[in-house]
């Protein structure tokens, strides 16, 4: 049976942790870690076997995923004891997800059942009321953007499926996957962590499986950051960071692009009149210009949420094979068909696969 890593992310908790801590750690041939971005934050009834990652503030959801990942199969206390196999996979979970019992018992075998070729699983989400949720999205670029702002974005899914991506809520990545593409990028504070991670996948010719609606898994969403204007303001910012990492691919015009498709949704909700719904349009604009103005302004790192420098955020997070020891490296699953190739010298430079493949 595939073992697997899951890696739950906390920003002070949430209604349904305690359960969901349960519920994974309940997995056969799961292993579980707990990570804690509000500092000060009490986890006293953790499940047996669950590890708590805390004390490093508040990182954000990517640097948050990577620290627990690195802690795990680094060297040292809790390097998995020789003859015990590393996780093949890691699964992403936000706080706020619900794991079906249909889902615990079919997830080890879905796992064990994905093609040889495929680096990632992505679930469908349902939300509150048991409808469908946001479990996907498609890669940014100029005529998916553009395709989205006329169409929507379930039409540009259906449209490029090849360019189809799952949410950072809730997937599971190859665990060799993961970190021979360098992890999460720790630029990202908030939103376009999971964008670049699939965007990185997807150029190394790494290929995502689809589970079916057997895999239940419920996905509240929003509980955190609520309706916070710094939040959509982020979400801006975070643009402008995708934007210069990804340059090559985009183009020039990709920035022209999004800003357009901005500022027709905050008109079409302003005409519908929605008007909270225009202004979130709207602060993700305002976020996306003062991110390309000032780039190393962080407004995050001044305000109620106390986000950790960019800096300081790659100290903590960077995934580096290296770290591992020999001994878990020897025993860490390769993908297939991989040439590994040099590591990168600049730590501030965004991850770059760490393979090529020759047969995807």
């Amino acid at each position: 049976m595939h073992t697997f890593l899951a890696v739950v992310v906390s920003y002070g908790g949430s209604p349904q942790l305690a359960c969901l801590l349960a519920t994974l750690s309940g997995i056969s041939g799961s292993r579980v870690s707990l990570v804690e971005n509000l500092t000060g934050t009490v986890h006293d009834d953790l499940p047996a076997g669950v590890r708590l990652f805390e004390g490093h503030g508040n990182v954000g959801y990517g640097t948050a995923v990577n620290i627990a990942v690195r802690g795990s199969l680094a060297s040292g206390e809790a390097q998995p004891a020789p003859g015990e196999p590393v996780p093949e996979w890691i699964l992403v979970v936000n706080s706020d997800i619900t794991v079906s019992a249909e889902a615990c018992a079919t997830l080890p075998d879905l796992l064990a059942s994905v093609p040889e070729g495929a680096d990632a699983v992505g679930f469908p989400l349902r939300g509150e009321r048991g409808l469908p949720g946001r479990g996907t999205a498609v890669l940014p670029n100029v005529r998916t953007n553009t395709y989205t702002a006329v169409r929507g974005e379930a039409a540009a899914v259906a449209r490029w499926p090849d360019l189809r991506y799952p949410v950072g809520a809730f997937f599971a990545i190859r665990t060799a996957s993961f970190l021979r593409l360098g992890g999460f990028d720790p630029s990202y504070w908030m939103y376009y962590e999971e964008t670049d991670l699939f965007a990185r996948l997807h150029a190394a010719g790494g290929r995502v499986y689809w589970a079916d609606d057997r895999c239940q898994v419920s996905h509240v969403g929003g509980g955190t950051v609520g309706r916070a204007g710094l939040m959509y303001a982020e979400l801006g910012r975070s643009a402008a960071i995708y934007a210069r990492r990804h340059r090559a691919a985009l183009g020039r015009s990709w920035l022209a692009v999004h800003s357009g498709q901005l500022i027709v949704l905050t008109l079409r909700k302003l005409v519908a009149g929605r008007r909270h719904e225009a202004l979130r349009a709207g602060r993700i604009l305002g976020g996306l210009v003062a991110g390309l103005l000032q780039p190393h302004r962080e407004p995050a790192t001044r305000s109620r949420w106390c986000a950790v420098p960019a800096q300081a955020r790659r100290d903590l997070g960077r995934i580096d094979v290296a770290v591992l020891g020999a001994d878990v490296r020897a025993r860490l699953p390769l993908p297939r068909s991989t040439v590994p190739v040099a590591a990168r010298s600049d730590p501030s430079a965004p991850p770059a696969s760490s393979w090529a493949t020759a047969d995807r």
